[in-house]
């Protein structure tokens, strides 16, 4: 009854500490003392988002945390750099982001924790399903798990919208339907001030924008030692991502001034040029979420999922992980390691995250989730196969993709060239380019 009534009083809103140990404190003082060796971006950075708040709850615990950042070297692969270091430091824990993930899953150096999920009837119904969707493999079996993520949507400015008599996106439109709704607006508002029906954030680079919408759609770009520009699927792509810039439906931050000014509101509109208003629909990631949420804008907003293709309407991209913990297969001791990710990734954890990280979108969907966030979460796979191919391709190949791919698109633009034979030429080139490589 003592204890009981205790842990009532515990309850009572005062410190977030004290809320996080209460209780737990006298249920784990006679546990063995254990330490766990984790390695992590940044032993600070950590710390102050994961390592206190574990610490807090489990005070059996201590962590040792070794900095990858410390350990990096000029010219070296970050993912080769954490392979060596789990080697070399007998690591318990890890905490990395979403490509050397992918890298070292596939190499086979990372346990799979299905079984412990199994044992402790871990919660995986709240995740976000295109979160999960990434993290398993192809075989189904999940390696690691995430408190965080940040996603891409599609915002649209309401005052733009209203002022035409036009309908607001809606969820799951297709990119062809984007594009076809961004050419309704007229160049030039009211005020004659340029008035730009799209914004996409790969827009500095045209190129990488239809890389990126076409990996979203299902396309891939190189694969068995081909290129596969050269593509009906591709050439419908570069025509609709061409044809906005050449009719200046999209925005070109490229034609754009770079702000003098130091303020803050100044450097967000210049880094998520939607904020200036003049915008009708714009692809960007969730920092612009929370960028909007923060205060009353200027004009009203609100956000769908990212545009889809017809053959793949649950299917999105720009998804981005840069903790997921997960335990090296080379573990024999895996008990601590997985009460570490089962505090981090689980629900208590994330009934706190509103306080303890607030650039970020939480893994789990929350019961009282806002409408306008629920967006991200909607879609229920994420492609990350562009990233994939591309590192499967020499330095130098991928050094002649950022050589010729930019005259190749000037072409395009300035109709010296059709896309079609724009990409066949392109695929030709860097099929040559791998030829040579590979003799």
């Amino acid at each position: 009854m003592k204890m009981k009534k205790l842990c009532f009083l515990l309850l009572s809103p005062l410190v977030l500490l004290t809320l996080l140990t209460g209780c737990q404190v006298q249920l784990e003082k006679t546990q063995e003392p254990k330490t766990l060796r984790v390695l992590a971006f940044n032993q600070k950075g950590f710390n102050q988002l994961y390592g206190n708040f574990f610490l807090a709850t489990h005070p059996n615990y201590s962590l040792e945390v070794i900095s990858i950042y410390e350990n990096l070297t000029p010219g070296k692969n970050m993912t080769d750099t954490i392979e060596e270091l789990i080697a070399k430091e007998s690591i318990d824990v890890l905490s990395i982001p979403m490509d050397s993930y992918s890298v070292l899953q596939k190499k086979g150096k990372l346990l799979s924790l299905d079984e412990m999920i199994t044992k402790d009837r871990f919660d995986l119904a709240s995740y976000s399903p295109a979160v999960i969707d990434f993290l398993r493999d192809e075989q189904g079996k999940i390696h690691g798990l995430a408190a965080t993520f940040t996603g891409d949507a599609l915002f649209y400015n309401k005052d733009i919208f209203d002022q035409y008599r036009i309908s607001y996106p809606r969820d799951f439109m297709t990119w062809d339907e984007v594009f076809e709704l961004a050419h309704k607006f007229p160049n030039l508002a009211d005020d004659q001030t340029p008035q730009f029906g799209f914004y996409h954030k790969k827009t500095a680079n045209p190129f990488m924008m239809a890389l990126t919408i076409g990996e979203s759609s299902g396309l891939s770009v190189y694969g068995n030692g081909k290129f596969t520009l050269n593509s009906p699927s591709w050439e419908k792509v570069f025509e609709e991502v061409t044809s906005c810039f050449k009719s200046r439906v999209c925005y070109d931050p490229n034609q754009a001034e770079s702000t003098q000014s130091l303020k803050l509101e100044d450097l967000q509109k210049e880094s998520y040029p939607f904020l200036s208003g003049h915008i009708a629909m714009a692809v960007a990631d969730s920092s612009l979420y929370r960028i909007l949420d923060e205060k009353d804008r200027e004009f009203g907003w609100g956000v769908t999922t990212l545009p889809v293709s017809a053959e793949h309407p649950d299917m999105g991209n720009g998804m981005e992980m840069n903790d997921i913990f997960t335990i090296p297969s080379s573990n024999q001791e895996t008990e601590g390691a997985w009460e570490f990710i089962k505090y981090v990734s689980g629900n208590d954890y994330a009934r706190l995250l509103p306080q303890i990280n607030t650039v970020d979108l939480p893994a789990r969907v929350s019961e009282n989730q806002e409408e306008s966030i629920q967006a991200f979460y909607k879609l229920e796979r994420a492609s990350n196969t562009l990233i994939n191919e591309l590192r499967e391709l020499p330095p130098e190949v991928l050094a002649k993709i950022d050589e010729i791919s930019p005259r190749y698109m000037a072409e395009i633009m300035s109709d010296q060239r059709t896309v079609q034979e724009s990409l066949q030429l392109m695929e030709e080139e860097l099929q040559l380019a791998l030829k040579s490589v590979s003799e």
